[in-house]
């Protein structure tokens, strides 16, 4: 219904009219629609009770492999480690720090170089990022003259729980960073990669 104040005065009297209409269910409705339903009537268009039964099933089941499907695809949890303060850079401070996504103990998803600009001994909203990079090292832009190559060791940078990685960064100072990329060392001095002075790069 519209507002009183803009109802023209000829429909005044059927607009409280149809206001005042009430719909209520007859006593009788009930026992009738039991006594239909016990019969095994349906109303007009209605699934009959099997193929309801076969279409929920349907419906549970492919719900169950989405969800089984989901699982899969996510993978292990991913964790965040972030880790300060260093001279990454080359620019002779120990205010750059790295803040790492990675699953646990495995697979490097993203690393951010970054300068603590706040002095709070972590990423912040406020912080220079020197170099964000995915989940494979890359060079970023051309390294030029003077480049240096940074190397913190050894230190959980992986969230794996031993502290058994490294952090190699390529930079030019003062403050530019080509390359960073992390690696783990193995458990022994004595381990095969380590001998051979081969680490792969996560």
């Amino acid at each position: 219904m519209t507002d009183d104040a803009n109802l023209p005065s000829e429909l005044e009297e059927l607009d409280r009219s149809l206001r005042e209409i009430r719909f209520a269910a007859r006593a009788s409705f009930g026992p009738e629609l039991l006594g239909r339903l016990r019969r095994g009537e349906r109303s007009k268009g209605a699934v009959p009770p099997g193929r309801r039964r076969s279409a929920f099933l349907g419906l549970a089941a492919s719900l169950v492999i989405a969800a089984g499907t989901v699982l899969v695809l996510r993978g292990p949890p991913q964790i965040v480690v972030d880790r300060c303060c260093y001279d990454l850079d080359g620019g002779g401070d120990a205010d750059d720090g790295v803040l790492i996504l990675a699953q646990r103990n495995a697979r490097v998803h993203r690393l951010r170089v970054y300068e603590d600009l706040d002095g709070s001994g972590s990423y912040t909203a406020g912080d220079l990022v020197r170099l964000d990079r995915g989940a494979r090292p890359a060079v970023h832009g051309l390294a030029g003259e003077g480049i240096v190559t940074v190397e913190q060791c050894c230190l959980d940078f992986d969230g794996g729980g031993p502290d058994d990685d490294g952090l190699l960064v390529i930079a030019v100072p003062p403050e530019r960073v080509v390359m960073a990329a992390i690696y783990e060392r193995g458990p022994e001095p004595s381990d095969s990669r380590a001998a051979a002075g081969t680490f792969p790069l996560r």
